[in-house]
């Protein structure tokens, strides 16, 4: 049975304008399912998953900042069977940067924590978001 592989998940969030957080959605083409998602991507081998989120946010995003652990994880395997485990961070920017998009993406967009809860599909997006904005807050 091949190794469970590790990925990365990042929640991008900035300060907006009257000091409410804003949350980066990153919109992928039909082709690669399509939706809204934070920055998503495998790690490489022997890479740990908090250098896979930094490497990941940076090459789909352009964006850096600081990265915050949420100690959160889950597991599902995906359309080709295989086991994943995906590890969810917070990435603090400070929203001058311009957004650099990857190929991976079509579209970007800076929203709400309500829009971005609604944008998103799956049950593990919400609760990593949900840890974000929480982490997001504590400072």
């Amino acid at each position: 049975m091949p190794a469970t592989r590790v990925k990365a998940l990042v929640w991008i969030v900035r300060t907006g304008s009257g000091g409410a957080p804003e949350v980066l959605l990153l919109e992928r083409p039909a082709q690669r399912g399509g939706g809204e998602h934070p920055v998503t991507g495998k790690a490489d081998p022997g890479e740990s998953p908090a250098a896979a989120a930094e490497r990941e946010a940076q090459e789909e995003t352009g964006l850096g900042g600081a990265l915050v652990d949420l100690e959160y994880q889950h597991a599902f395997v995906d359309g080709r069977g295989r086991e994943q485990r995906e590890h969810a961070f917070l990435l603090r920017t400070d929203g001058a940067s311009a957004v650099k998009l990857s190929s991976e993406h079509i579209a970007w967009r800076w929203v709400s924590p309500d829009a971005a809860r609604v944008a998103v599909q799956w049950p593990s997006h919400r609760e990593s978001l949900g840890r974000a904005l929480v982490a997001w807050s504590a400072d």
